[in-house]
């Protein structure tokens, strides 16, 4: 139960930030606080009908970061739980690392102490670059590995620039001058020339190793123990818990998560248990793999053993080569589709190159599934071979008697772990291919790819679940201790249903209120049209026209476009109509994101006018309070074509049940996107400006009301004409 003094804690903790920061109570921000408080100060796992978790739509303004942490930071400590914060974003994870967690252990009281979570590839294996430099000075070491290994997993020796910058790594270590973090070096460096001196779990000999003492990883892994609050990200935590959990974090039992921008969550989710195979790529792999272990076969001399399983490698690749040879005869008798356009009951074609065959609803036919079935168990047995030869290297490093000297085990674990790693994920891929769904669940989406690159031709098998709910359910909600999903935008429609299907999560949900008076600082504009947003033609020409009347030359402007065929159509014709645009657009594409915003905010400090050009990756998580943003133009409703064969199975899935998709997913989706690109223009009390929505099915369709009653209480202009 939340104890009074608990709850005294808290009250004192917020009580003193607004005292000490001269802030305001927000009514929005104290109902958050006292739902976090009661769901998490409750818990009580012995009682399925208690809640664990809650899920709370905090719109910008509210403070939802003070409001979790003073909520949830005395629960932890009291409950002696570890309290992780994730975000979707570097730019929020480090607001809160940098600038919120220290505010609050300033001005609250509160004992806390906090660290960042990274994952293993933001650390350098100290492994990995003593054997840069010591091959730089050892030339018939190279001799041990052939190159084409070598080649395959990074091991560059020949770039004379990398290996440069891995002796001043070396010294910089050696020296104490750097803490063996990507972020901490004082230039930026290429992932191309970082990633070859980072591991993996599959391929880092923890304990086994000669470095770990110093290891890099570990020391940051052991500090994250030993904290009260850490700071991560939904992608760490979901590897985390794809593992069992407990492995770069603390195990999710003793876990109150706490997700912001939680609205990424579900779709990281699929992401993570989904899985491909390219054919031809894997054939060249095995042979690689083959000339690998041969060729370790021949220098290290291992147990008789192992000796055993890689003399008969080649011919098992032989067998290999051939099924997988046969798996391609079989893809090519499908009729994939000419173009990449449309939607089809069998075929859906992403908006690249490549052309795609879908499986209605996940069902493969048998002569596909056999052919799966044989090579599931021809990964599987190389998997547990594999499995076999690296606990051979790993027992030699720790020091164990296997008649393999130490050097080789040093040299050859880091090459030889990927491909174990590898054949694991050709396991996993060929396992859903074979295995039956659920009748309870979701299907999951399977499918075939030809990839059509300019330098690369191959054909690909594919699979993902739909929804992440069950799995979420499974390794997640199910498991952790407590958790707190918020967002500014999780609820569709003023429901939470289509976040549910999605994630899954159970628990309490609440939508607060806003602190912003958008009724009087906001009108929200539909202007009259004559085109239909759907005729791309007519409604690209009418936006340029309406782009020409409409936008304020001396002040800060953002328009969104759902395509970028339209974005820079607009684009073109905007330039070529006056001369003044040369100076006003700022499009997305042209330059990286941030110096285009950087340069916006430059322009408008200046006291001109800037107008940013962009797509969906500029209607959510960019900051433009004040001048620099006073119009929001907004081109069509953001509605999702189902153009993956992800969102075509769900879709296909729902409708399969008598359901509506449209309305269940793409109107829902389509209000969501639509209150996060109306959100740019509001972010603190103070702001005033326009929004203008130039699509008029928010009028004209059934669903449009329901778009319009799930924005923010704006000061409606429907059907205004346009002053010319």
């Amino acid at each position: 139960m939340l104890s009074d003094q608990l709850k005294k804690n808290i009250q004192t903790a917020y009580s003193k930030i607004l005292q000490n920061k001269q802030l305001k109570p927000r009514y929005g921000q104290r109902l958050m606080i006292a739902d976090i408080a009661r769901i998490l100060g409750n818990i009580n796992h012995d009682d399925p009908e208690q809640a664990h978790i809650c899920t709370l739509e905090a719109g910008t303004g509210t403070g939802k970061t003070i409001a979790y942490l003073v909520a949830s930071l005395p629960i932890a400590k009291e409950q002696k739980k570890k309290l992780i914060i994730s975000t979707a974003t570097i730019a929020l994870q480090e607001q809160i690392l940098l600038k919120d967690l220290p505010d609050i252990q300033r001005n609250s009281d509160l004992e806390f102490s906090f660290t960042l979570a990274k994952g293993r590839k933001r650390y350098v294996c100290l492994h990995k670059l003593d054997n840069y430099i010591s091959q730089k000075n050892q030339t018939e070491l190279s001799l041990d590995v052939p190159d084409n290994t070598l080649l395959e997993h990074g091991l560059l020796l020949n770039n004379k620039e990398d290996m440069k910058l891995y002796e001043k790594l070396s010294r910089a270590w050696q020296k104490k001058q750097w803490d063996g973090e990507s972020d901490s070096w004082d230039t930026f460096i290429p992932a191309s020339s970082w990633l070859p001196l980072t591991s993996d779990q599959h391929q880092c000999a923890a304990k086994r190793c000669a470095f770990y003492n110093e290891c890099v990883y570990f020391k940051a892994r052991e500090s994250i123990f030993k904290v009260d609050c850490i700071v991560a990200n939904h992608d760490l935590i979901l590897s985390d818990l794809n593992m069992g959990g407990g492995f770069i974090l603390p195990p999710p039992n003793d876990c109150i998560y706490i997700f912001d921008e939680g609205h990424h969550l579900p779709l990281k989710a699929i992401n993570h248990f989904s899985y491909s195979f390219q054919i031809n790529s894997s054939i060249k792999w095995l042979d690689q793999s083959n000339a690998s272990l041969n060729n370790f076969a021949s220098l290290a001399k291992p147990p008789a053993q192992f000796q055993t399983i890689i003399s008969k490698f080649p011919e098992q690749v032989k067998d290999m080569v051939l099924e997988i040879e046969n798996l391609a005869s079989i893809v090519k008798q499908f009729q994939f589709p000419e173009n990449n356009y449309g939607f089809q009951s069998k075929t859906q074609a992403p908006s690249n190159q490549n052309q795609v065959y879908r499986f209605e609803f996940g069902q493969i036919p048998e002569v596909l599934k056999t052919q799966c079935q044989q090579l599931l168990s021809q990964f599987t047995k190389l998997n547990h071979q594999l499995q076999h030869i690296n606990t051979l290297l790993k027992d030699t490093l720790e020091g164990e008697i296997t008649g393999l000297k130490t050097e080789l085990a040093e040299q050859w674990l880091p090459i030889l772990a990927p491909i174990s790693g590898r054949a694991e994920a050709a396991m996993k891929l060929f396992e859903f291919f074979t295995q039956k769904d659920s009748e309870q669940q979701p299907p999951n989406a399977r499918w075939l790819s030809k990839l059509l690159q300019s330098d690369h031709h191959d054909l690909e098998l594919s699979c993902s679940p739909i929804l992440a709910a069950n799995t979420l359910e499974q390794i997640l909600w199910s498991q952790c201790y407590g958790a707190v999903i918020t967002s500014a935008t999780i609820a569709a429609l003023g429901s939470f249903d289509r976040y549910i299907l999605n994630s899954g999560v159970p628990g309490f949900f609440n939508i607060l209120p806003s602190p912003f008076n958008y009724q009087e600082n906001v009108e929200f504009i539909v202007p009259l049209m004559t085109s239909e947003a759907t005729q791309y033609r007519e409604h690209t020409d009418e936006v340029i026209k309406v782009l020409n009347t409409i936008i304020d030359k001396t002040a800060g402007t953002l328009v969104l476009f759902a395509s970028k065929k339209q974005m820079n159509d607009v684009e073109y014709e905007l330039l070529r109509s006056d001369d003044i645009w040369q100076n006003l657009l700022l499009t997305q594409g042209q330059r990286n994101k941030q110096v285009i915003i950087n340069d916006h905010k430059k322009q408008i400090d200046k006291g001109k006018g800037s107008v940013i050009l962009g797509l969906d990756s500029f209607a959510e998580g960019i900051d433009l309070p004040g001048d620099y943003c006073t119009h929001v133009i907004i081109a069509k409703l953001p509605f999702s074509v189902p153009n993956n064969p992800v969102d075509a199975s769900l879709t296909e899935w729902i409708e399969s049940q008598g359901r509506n998709a449209f309305m269940e997913i793409a109107v829902p989706d389509a209000s969501i996107k639509l209150v996060q690109a109306c959100g740019r223009l509001i972010r603190k009390e103070t702001d005033t400006g326009k929004i203008t929505l130039l699509d008029r099915r928010v009028i004209t369709k059934f669903y449009g009301k329901k778009i319009l009653n799930a924005l923010p209480p704006y000061r409606l202009s429907l059907n205004k004409p346009l002053v010319q």
